[in-house]
């Protein structure tokens, strides 16, 4: 029975390797003081097909993708920390007898496996941790089991070692979006620590939401919808071949907020759709107006289309924001130079997975 490294401890020198079917990202965080700040970032983007349904399909083209955003950074750090997502992972809250140590916590989840993983124990790796006490029975504690299909680990690790790096910890997207939830505690305005805040990370093909109140996830939930039909839109309207093409026009100004104004504004009614209807559900399932939405934080690449904060605005009723993990954070020269400052808001799971190496 294979186990993930151990997510939890936090381990000197890594570099946040988030890897999508759009585009590698690596950021690479450390401390100065009570200050944290960007030693390195760079992203390179994936070749079309070379990762489909979470599962890299291509190990060489994204290995390939890896090493470009590597040598880019100018990092000399090769322990990565990576994130896994998508069906083939599973976590679950189970309860366990209070008292038993790490050894015996997992023969007792190996022996109980079929009871809790939809996979043959051979084919997985997994971890766990204990959450806190049961506060209905003394005896039990609550743990956190999360398992993943070794073959989504595995070949993750083969690009990585093609690229020279080795990975030093496995983490959950889930996890580490919401480790970099703490990155934008105090810096919401008008947002208290016990504030709940519903923070949506927009991707390409799908959002994923965590709601967050007093630095503690209360609730997760991945959504079917992404910015994929706007960016294909605005390709297509420019005749521009890649996506890089378009964020550098869009950073120089020769495609201004009034060219796309229309884009944004359907793609902002559709958004605001989902979101709505999410955190309905969510209020609706945990006792309505015992647990309402303060406020409303947008993440993700798509944040960066000027105009979408202020279409969004009137469609909902909570108050928005647009976050960013690496607010306030000095950050090197390279950094700087591979765009660092205006991708920030798409950072979000690289951050999460950059602060496990943050002592």
């Amino acid at each position: 029975m294979g186990r993930f490294t151990n997510s939890i401890r936090r381990r000197r020198g890594l570099i946040g390797i988030d890897i999508s079917a759009r585009r590698v990202k690596l950021l690479e965080l450390d401390r100065s003081g009570d200050q944290l700040r960007v030693l390195a970032y760079a992203n390179a983007p994936v070749p079309d097909g070379a990762i489909g349904n979470f599962q890299i399909l291509d190990v060489e083209a994204v290995a390939q993708a890896v090493l470009s955003a590597l040598e880019r950074s100018g990092s000399r750090t090769r322990d990565a920390a990576i994130a896994v997502s998508g069906p083939s992972v599973i976590s679950k809250t189970i309860l366990m007898p209070i008292g038993l140590d790490d050894a015996e916590m997992e023969q007792q989840i190996h022996f109980d496996a079929e009871h809790h993983i939809p996979h043959p124990i051979e084919e997985v790796n997994l971890d766990f941790q204990v959450l806190e006490p049961e506060p209905d029975n003394a005896e039990f504690n609550r743990v956190l089991l999360v398992a993943c299909r070794r073959d989504n680990i595995e070949e993750r690790t083969a690009a990585l070692e093609m690229a020279h790096m080795r990975i030093a910890l496995v983490d959950v997207e889930e996890y580490a979006l919401q480790n970099a939830c703490a990155l934008l505690a105090g810096r919401i305005e008008g947002v208290s620590d016990s504030d709940s805040i519903a923070v949506f990370d927009i991707g390409y093909d799908s959002t994923r939401l965590t709601i967050q109140r007093g630095g503690r996830s209360l609730y997760t939930r991945g959504i079917g919808f992404g910015a994929a039909a706007l960016d294909a839109a605005l390709l297509d309207r420019y005749q521009l071949t890649d996506f890089d093409t378009l964020r550098a026009q869009l950073r120089s100004g020769e495609i201004g907020a009034a060219d796309i104004a229309d884009n944004v504004r359907e793609f902002a009614e559709r958004l605001a759709v989902h979101i709505d209807r999410t955190l309905t559900f969510y209020q609706s399932a945990s006792a309505g107006d015992d647990e309402p939405i303060d406020h409303v934080v947008l993440v993700g690449g798509p944040t960066l289309y000027p105009g979408l904060h202020d279409a969004l605005v009137p469609l909902l009723p909570w108050p928005i924001s647009l976050g960013n993990p690496l607010d306030g954070m000095l950050a090197s020269t390279a950094a700087r130079r591979n765009h660092v400052d205006t991708d920030a808001p798409g950072l979000m799971v690289a951050a999460g997975l950059a602060l496990r190496g943050v002592v």
